[in-house]
């Protein structure tokens, strides 16, 4: 088992110390913008107003292996040990460049503020050594930059940039008073943890690795490649796996580390199944290691809801991609941290996983947590009523929750027949596209929901041997989906002749057996003719009569009835599409494995036509009402469900 070290060092611990560049890295290369970055955010943090008197800036992670006594890079560091006091060295794999700027800039300053004086004199710590394997004057002259010697050599030149670029932003208009200002960075990165000044200290993420499996340029190549950084995820792993955390019995420790490791990969393994990963993010979620999810909530979590608070909360932590890290290495902080605070925090982390999980697998939980999430409701808000509410109460906060995002009412209509409809109390237009986007969606979900619901109470309430269908929130978060008016005819004219062709030819192949040779001669001479949408305004009527497809008014082909959920692509594919056209398309695109939302299949389908009247016609009198009355006992259920009853139209 590994022993590899994680945690925080500030500067003023890492004085007196030895640094080894070796070969495979490239040499030292910061240009004058990222040298004054560095200078611009250390001297921002050391002037700006602290909330805590232990408040730090933490730079991004430093990646060392310490050199052992029988190493072959020992060997090359021989002639160096009698002129120090410290003959311990790290191999540097990742960091070299913030580290190399870092001893620059103390360089500057030891020159600066004490009057020819050494650091060791003022401050009893030599300042931390750093040699390059392919420059063996390099240490020499990290400690005294000599600008004469600046072009002898491509690293000494980028070194003496580097510090001719510190001078200059010491002494630039931005700063008012250079002798305070070096002194106020002086404080915040000479001073630790015990001496600490009122400007705060200056830390870095130490990672030391002790694991001999681990080859060093792997880990460099690893990391470099691609500018792949450490993710917070590998530090946190390493925090849980120190020794030191498992007691002095090595048996039992190394038993307790491959626990928590196969437990990490297990959760690891769970949170790469992309349909348990879609139904938990709204979007794409990118992260090398999906277990940082549940760190990223726990962090969340625990971050104050007062803005005062918060704010304290950032300042002790930080708000860079390394604060989830930094959070958690204040629980491991303490040096007498014992096995049982760590079960507690990794047992904590268990719980979130297992809550998630259950969510997945429970099919009424999945499905009314996929349609929040998919509506933008984070996790953290849903785990909040999760862990506040018995699991009976749950399911009802869900639906509670849907109702209220979801806002929509319902009217009765009595026609003249007094038979009764209903009508939702909403209208296809800009402002209500993304309402009805959801109305829909949850009409699809709470579809499958019945369907489950039946399946139970005929197998006596037991998933044994069950299919429970789950709508498919990957497939449906990855794709753009449109409101596709089911009606053939919808406002948007054809104005351009291949798209009249298209529109003909699908004519022909729906309507083979009724498009008499006539018709047929007609749009043979408007595919080869001129441009004349006269004619294909007349080919369009009487393919229309033959389709006996009324022409409905905008009123009625923005209705609810008349709208469905469909996916961009396929929508785009039959435009103004007559309905047959659309059910053929609707039915080729499943087959060919295209997601069709199953209540979109079943309107091209009929399935809501209790009369069975014709398979291949969507009309006003029959189908409109017959959809839309589906979709209200649907989502209203027994009592009001998702939508609320609207007594009459002026409430």
């Amino acid at each position: 088992m590994s022993d590899n070290k994680i945690g925080l060092k500030s500067i003023s611990e890492l004085l007196g110390m030895n640094f080894f560049i070796p070969s495979y890295q490239r040499g030292y290369r910061w240009d004058k913008q990222q040298v004054e970055d560095l200078l611009n955010d250390i001297y921002s943090f050391a002037i700006k107003k602290k909330e805590s008197e232990k408040e730090f800036y933490c730079l991004q992670p430093i990646v060392v292996r310490k050199i052992s006594e029988d190493d072959e890079v020992e060997k090359k560091l021989n002639n160096l040990h009698s002129e120090l006091d410290n003959n311990e060295w790290y191999e540097v794999i990742d960091g070299q460049q913030r580290l190399t700027t870092i001893k620059i800039l103390i360089s500057y300053l030891v020159k600066e503020l004490y009057s020819g004086k050494s650091l060791y004199e003022t401050h009893k710590k030599h300042p931390f050594e750093i040699e390059y394997e392919t420059r063996k004057d390099s240490r020499s002259f990290l400690n005294n930059i000599d600008f004469s010697k600046s072009n002898e050599d491509i690293d000494f030149y980028y070194i003496s940039e580097a510090y001719d670029t510190i001078t200059k932003w010491f002494n630039s208009s931005n700063i008012e008073d250079p002798q305070q200002a070096k002194e106020t960075i002086r404080n915040t990165i000479l001073y630790g943890v015990k001496n600490q000044r009122q400007e705060g200290i200056v830390q870095i993420i130490w990672y030391e690795i002790n694991d001999s499996n681990i080859s060093p340029i792997d880990t460099f190549i690893r990391i470099n490649m691609g500018k792949i950084p450490l993710t917070n995820a590998e530090l946190i792993k390493a925090l849980f796996l120190q020794e030191r955390n498992f007691g002095t019995n090595e048996d039992i420790a190394k038993l307790r580390q491959i626990e928590i490791a196969n437990e990490w990969d297990k959760m690891e393994y769970s949170l790469q199944n992309e349909d348990f990963w879609w139904f938990l993010n709204k979007g794409k979620n990118d992260i090398p290691a999906r277990i940082e999810f549940l760190f990223e909530i726990i962090y969340n979590l625990e971050r104050p809801i007062e803005e005062k608070d918060k704010q304290k909360f950032d300042n002790q932590f930080g708000t860079d991609k390394y604060k989830i890290f930094r959070y958690f290495n204040v629980l491991f902080a303490d040096k007498n941290i014992t096995f049982e605070k760590i079960e507690k925090e990794w047992n904590n982390i268990k719980d979130y996983y297992s809550a998630f999980e259950e969510w997945f697998n429970r099919p009424i939980w999945y499905h009314y947590i996929g349609f929040l999430i998919s509506s933008g409701v984070s996790v953290i808000d849903i785990y909040k009523i999760y862990k506040d509410k018995k699991k009976d109460e749950f399911e009802t906060e869900l639906i509670n929750e849907i109702k209220k995002r979801l806002d929509v009412k319902y009217l009765k209509i009595i026609d003249e027949n007094e038979k009764e409809n209903f009508k939702i109390d909403l209208s296809y237009d800009n402002k209500s596209k993304e309402k009805i986007r959801q109305l829909f969606l949850l009409f699809n979900i709470e579809f499958i929901v019945k369907q489950y619901h039946k399946m139970m109470i005929e197998n006596d309430n037991k998933e044994d041997d069950l299919f429970i269908m789950k709508f498919p929130f990957k497939i449906f978060k990855n794709e753009n989906w449109d409101i596709e008016h089911i009606d053939s005819f919808t406002t948007n004219p054809i104005n351009d002749k291949n798209t009249a062709i298209e529109w003909l030819e699908s004519a022909e192949v729906d309507f083979e057996d009724e498009i008499t040779d006539e018709l047929k001669n007609r749009i043979y001479s408007f595919k080869k003719g001129t441009d004349n949408f006269k004619d294909f305004s007349l080919l369009q009527d009487d393919i229309k009569k033959i389709a006996d497809e009324d022409d409905n008014d905008e009123m009625i082909k923005n209705s609810i009835g008349n709208l469905t959920l469909l996916n961009i692509g396929t929508n785009r594919s039959y435009g103004n599409s007559l309905f047959r056209t659309k059910r053929r398309i609707i039915i080729e695109k499943e087959k060919e494995g295209t997601f069709i939302p199953i209540c979109t299949k079943y309107v091209f389908l009929k399935y809501f036509d209790k009369k069975g009247t014709s398979r291949t016609k969507w009309t006003y009198e029959n189908d409109i009402p017959n959809y839309e009355n589906h979709i209200v006992e649907y989502l209203k259920g027994a009592n009001d469900k998702f939508i609320t009853f609207k007594a009459n139209s002026n409430e």
